[in-house]
């Protein structure tokens, strides 16, 4: 599996401004509001020329990034379809806490972000089995108790997994607990083959 290079939350945001389009899921450092996601844009921007992975274009006003990275950064934003993984708070399942792994589905195949909870991503094109195994090593490690160091741990977070055309649905899990909605009815068991069948 070839990797692109690892790119901070910030760096995706100016990815994603070059392009003209926005990040479609939650980053860990970076507040969703129009001031937040500028100022990300300005350092992350600085941040791609200091590493030389972006650059100007005499053809062109501006700074660009490199065509690989704006590549798999645009193919994960021309997906059809996500199915992801992702630490969040247990209070409030919406909020992105922690570690997060998303396959996007794009004409052409798989592509899967795995981000940590320091907001650096590491894009990558992946089979349909690599995708599931990815998304699915979190989730399984939820539900074993292996991702948590504690109970106190356990009680504090969960891990969310949501697929779907709408992301609708959801699953949390804890240590040995399930809880959600799939296709509309609830679910309380633990099946990896749901997750899998979405990946298909």
């Amino acid at each position: 599996m070839e990797e692109t290079a690892l790119l901070t939350d910030d760096e995706i945001v100016a990815i994603c401004a070059a392009d003209g389009r926005p990040w479609p899921i939650g980053l860990a450092t970076v507040e969703p509001t129009v001031e937040e996601l500028a100022r990300a844009g300005m350092r992350g921007m600085r941040s791609l020329m200091v590493r030389r992975l972006a650059g100007s274009d005499a053809d062109k006003p501006g700074v660009r990034p490199h065509a690989m990275i704006a590549r798999d950064v645009a193919a994960f934003l021309d997906a059809t379809d996500r199915v992801g993984a992702y630490i969040a708070p247990a209070s409030d399942h919406s909020v992105l806490g922690g570690a997060a792994v998303t396959a996007a589905r794009t004409p052409r195949g798989w592509v899967v972000d795995t981000a940590t909870a320091a907001g650096v991503h590491a894009l990558r094109v992946a089979s349909s089995d690599e995708a599931t195994n990815a998304v699915l090593e979190l989730a399984e490690k939820a539900y074993s108790g292996e991702l948590f160091a504690n109970e106190t741990e356990a009680s504090n977070w969960v891990c969310v997994v949501r697929y779907g055309s709408e992301g609708q649905n959801v699953l949390t899990i804890r240590p040995s607990s399930v809880n959600g909605v799939v296709d509309s009815s609830a679910v309380n068991t633990w099946d990896p083959e749901r997750i899998r069948a979405a990946l298909r």
